[in-house]
């Protein structure tokens, strides 16, 4: 049978690390996983999110567009302009001989 080493073979003694994959948010958060890292002692820190598990809109019962509106102090329909103005403005346009683009 044919050796398929060809000379002699060597050992390598050099150091091999191994590195692990670091875990996942997902697997963090695993109630499991907490427990094992309060019992070995490391540091967990649990935070509520605001409003967390609620069905909650708000304190405020208006929504924000609508509470802009009522806190508007301008009002929202312009003055319209009287018929006897319109019909000066029109008038003086006709007797310089301009249309309404030529304004």
């Amino acid at each position: 049978m044919p050796n398929r080493h060809p000379g002699m073979i060597t050992q390598d003694w050099e150091p091999v690390t191994i590195h692990k994959t670091k875990q996942k948010a997902s697997e963090l958060k695993d109630p499991k996983a907490v427990n094992a890292a309060m019992r070995a002692g490391a540091q967990v820190q649990s935070v509520k999110k605001f409003d967390a598990g609620s069905n909650k809109k708000g304190t405020n019962a208006l929504p924000v567009n609508t509470r802009k509106l009522d806190e508007e102090t301008e009002p929202a329909a312009l003055e319209r302009v009287k018929v006897e103005v319109r019909a000066q403005i029109q008038k003086a346009r006709m007797d310089k001989k301009m249309s309404c683009s030529g304004i």
